[in-house]
């Protein structure tokens, strides 16, 4: 129902206000094109679709946490705050 694609775009957009707009939708997209596909082919049940929106929110899931520990090394190497860090250990040793 609307409750769980309530809970599922606010997890896709991360509780970020611009990020459950987008994801909204995204899932606004998916709803909308699974009634048409359905209606112009009576072999796509409304079940395939909501298949297919659990689907993209497993795959969102996944592919966060595949890039995030780069994402994080990256972010660290950059940051004043892990220069600092350095900076301060290198002076003591």
């Amino acid at each position: 129902g609307a409750g769980f694609v309530g809970i599922a775009v606010a997890l896709m957009g991360r509780l970020h206000p611009v990020g459950i707009v987008l994801a909204a939708i995204l899932f606004g997209m998916l709803y909308q094109g699974g009634a048409e596909l359905a209606f112009e082919m009576p072999a796509i049940s409304r079940d395939m679709i909501v298949i297919i929106q659990g689907l993209v929110i497993l795959f969102a899931g996944a592919l966060e946490h595949m890039f995030r520990p780069y994402v994080q090394a990256l972010f660290a190497s950059v940051s004043p705050k892990a220069v600092g860090i350095e900076a301060v250990k290198g002076k003591g040793a």
